[in-house]
């Protein structure tokens, strides 16, 4: 026993000491390497280009104030199961024309039609939104049904009509456009910048 222990403890030492003294820098033809792949891959962006497409909206300044009427938002859904996809689209809208951002949608199966409310339907899902809806206009955002999910459904996403769904949440709302707006990332439904 005293054997393997006194073993144990000289590999632990031998593996310090070599992490102890080991350079962390890569060797220098790898640092430009890795800079002209990055760009490369990120379609001639810089990195402070795409830092700052992968903060969330909220982590962002936003000039103005809030509006004096909180933000009256609609979902409307639509069923596209084309190429084999099960997704839904979400078309969100706001009343008063203002500019909102940041949302969280509840998204519920309703059956037969009797289920009005998504705490009682088989699928209920949270979908959060990382984007802007500009003043005026309809945010376009989708989300892709997995098997599992749809097995509680009886296995098939079936038709538009058979979705609801609504903004359980919303970050912030001016009543226009800011000045310049955030950039955005490319999305699984092939929006965004």
């Amino acid at each position: 026993m005293t054997i393997r222990l006194i073993i144990l403890v000289v590999v632990a030492g031998v593996l310090a000491v070599m992490f102890a003294v080991r350079s962390t820098a890569p060797p220098a033809g790898v640092a430009a390497n890795q800079q002209n792949s990055f760009l490369s891959s990120d379609e001639g962006k810089s990195r402070e280009q795409v830092a700052l497409e992968q903060q969330t909206l909220l982590q962002r300044d936003l000039p103005g104030e809030e509006p004096p009427e909180p933000a009256d938002l609609s979902v409307r859904v639509e069923v596209d199961p084309t190429g084999g996809k099960n997704r839904l689209y979400l078309y969100i809208s706001e009343a008063h024309g203002y500019y909102v951002e940041d949302f969280t949608v509840v998204i519920w199966h309703k059956g037969d039609g009797d289920v009005t409310e998504p705490e009682d339907a088989a699928l209920q899902v949270n979908h959060p939104i990382n984007k802007f809806l500009k003043a005026n206009e309809t945010l376009v955002d989708c989300l892709e049904l997995v098997k599992p999910e749809l097995d509680k459904v009886g296995g098939d996403i079936g038709q538009t009509g058979d979705w609801e769904a609504i903004v359980e949440r919303y970050g912030r709302a001016r009543a226009e456009n800011p000045v310049e707006f955030p950039p955005l990332g490319r999305d699984a439904c092939g929006t965004g910048d």
